[in-house]
């Protein structure tokens, strides 16, 4: 396991690109820099600093890029909430079937985004302009995946589409708590015993196989 190191940089290496300044690769390094910490040990608890030591980068370098803290923050919230809508997108152009379309979102919450997902959900109080305008995006486009089985009669008439929709984000976020993606079951695995159960609390006909 890679070590994160938040000491002084006078003992550490500065990062240095073969062809020169590459600003497209220091931003990507800020970026994972925060993910890896703000994952680790929280937003409020890393520093500008700390942030810019772990990327083997300046303090300047940051301010290059984001203006503070909470604009980098905004900015891993919207990546994570486009990639949400780009695989909402994707998964119902795929498959018309509501439940294909429910386990492979199920999927793609367990298998990617893993860090963003944990940081989004903790620190979503900070999800405000055109964060909370993408947020509520991705919400409709849930609820209406939700609301498409219904209609189709492959759902529950009684299901209330967003009460789903929470619910069923509350199981992929809470499974971060635990999963571990080497872990005996595997993700995969795990993806599909989720799945089971949303599906069957979904369904019109307890008959239907879970796919």
């Amino acid at each position: 396991m890679t070590r994160v190191t938040t000491g002084p940089m006078s003992a550490r290496r500065r990062q240095r690109w073969a062809d020169g300044y590459d600003p497209e690769n220091t931003r990507r390094s800020l970026v994972a820099s925060a993910l890896r910490l703000f994952e680790r040990r929280g937003f409020d608890r890393t520093s500008v600093q700390e942030i810019a030591d772990h990327a083997r980068l300046t303090k300047g370098a940051f301010y290059h890029h984001f203006e503070s803290k909470d604009d980098l923050l905004r900015h891993i919230h919207e990546e994570y909430l486009e990639a949400q809508l780009a695989a909402i997108h994707g998964i119902e152009a795929a498959s018309d079937d509501p439940r294909i379309r429910v386990a492979e979102l199920i999927r793609f919450c367990l298998t990617e985004y893993r860090a963003h997902t944990t940081i989004f959900h903790r620190e979503r109080r900070h999800a405000t302009g055109d964060v909370a305008r993408k947020l509520g995006l991705v919400e409709a486009a849930l609820a209406g995946m939700v609301q498409d089985g219904v209609a189709k009669g492959a759902f529950r008439p009684d299901i209330d589409a967003r009460i789903a929709m929470f619910g069923l984000v509350g199981m992929c976020v809470g499974a971060y708590q635990w999963l571990h993606p080497a872990g005996p079951a595997g993700v995969d695995e795990v993806a599909r015993q989720i799945s089971a159960m949303v599906l069957e609390g979904l369904y019109a006909s307890q008959s239907s196989e879970v796919p």
